[in-house]
């Protein structure tokens, strides 16, 4: 299971960082109250259409009062993981 370290800034927030499964992001995307937010399979869709070497970011609203942002990166792929 593949797990990405995001990060989540809003103005006036503090920025929320964690690492999770794109499951547990679609969870927390539900339950924040973001200004103007779009439904999380279309941030999570948006934030890939810019990845480039397991990286993606979405934006909110670019320069307006009510931006925020999401970024992600790849960090592991638990099937690839020895135990």
């Amino acid at each position: 299971m593949t797990h990405y370290a995001w990060t989540i800034r809003v103005h006036g927030w503090h920025d929320i960082q964690k690492v999770t499964t794109l499951t547990e992001l679609h969870d927390i995307l539900q339950t924040l109250e973001l200004p103007g937010t779009a439904p999380p399979d279309w941030v999570l869709m948006g934030a890939w259409s810019e990845e480039v070497a397991g990286r993606g970011r979405y934006t909110h609203n670019k320069g307006c009062k009510d931006e925020w942002s999401l970024t992600r990166t790849k960090v592991d792929d638990a099937s690839d993981l020895k135990v």
